[in-house]
């Protein structure tokens, strides 16, 4: 499963974007959702990638975000984290720029700061 965090907020974002990660269902920062791995739903999330974090997390992660939600969740599911303890790292920068932003290889890190 891949999960999505909302980063940075509305200012300045073209329509596009703002369309493509309102189809996400991520509307608010700090807001997570939880998808089944799909080209359709890798295609947004690209689109996106100056604005969330996103990459694979595990069974873990997906149950602590169940016990968060009070309920299981599934693929689409929205869940309103609090920002990460400690902080994001830099807001406008990609992962590999030293920033939070994109596609991350140990995205559990991060959710898990969240929860």
């Amino acid at each position: 499963m891949i999960a999505a965090v909302r980063v940075r907020g509305d200012v300045d974002v073209s329509h596009k974007v703002s369309r493509t990660l309102q189809d996400l269902n991520l509307e608010k920062k700090n807001s997570c959702v939880v998808f089944e791995d799909t080209e359709s739903v890798r295609g947004m999330l690209k689109v996106g990638k100056d604005y969330i974090a996103y990459g694979e997390i595990s069974e873990d992660t997906v149950e602590k975000l169940s016990e968060r939600n009070g309920e299981e969740v599934k693929s689409g599911d929205v869940i309103n984290l609090s920002p990460p303890s400690g902080g994001y790292r830099d807001t406008k920068r990609q992962v590999q720029q030293g920033g939070a932003l994109g596609k991350r290889e140990n995205m559990d890190e991060l959710v898990q700061k969240m929860v």
